[in-house]
């Protein structure tokens, strides 16, 4: 069950409109009923899990498609382990690389990842 300041952050944090300007920089799409009421049926995390994973795709290249309310629906986001990526480097020497257990095996991730991905065993990689 969502609390409150979940809601509020969902509502006030304009989480959609950041979305939007991730997925549709070009604003091919705009924000209808259906992908709003679908964007607020996700809990606050799991719009966190959603706008990471695309942000942490775009970083490295790899392109997502479909519509924004396709990608609401249809996507399943999960942490990218950043061990052997070439953006790796960068991401250590910013101090926001992480090595934590997710699903019983160890990788490397953001410190976001670790925290919305609720992973254990987290320890800072600088």
């Amino acid at each position: 069950m969502e609390t409150l300041d979940d809601v509020l952050a969902k509502r006030f944090g304009k989480s959609l409109v950041k979305f939007m300007k991730l997925v549709d920089p070009e604003r091919h799409f705009s924000i209808d009923k259906a992908l709003a009421a679908a964007w607020d049926g996700l809990s606050l995390n799991a719009q966190y899990r959603l706008y990471f994973y695309l942000l942490y795709r775009k970083w490295q290249g790899i392109g997502f498609y479909g519509t924004p309310y396709e990608i609401v629906t249809n996507c399943h986001p999960r942490p990218t382990n950043w061990n052997g990526k070439p953006l790796i480097n960068r991401l250590i020497k910013e101090g926001k690389m992480v090595s934590a257990k997710l699903d019983g095996s160890y990788g490397v991730y953001t410190l976001v990842e670790a925290q919305i991905w609720d992973m254990t065993d987290i320890k800072p990689l600088n």
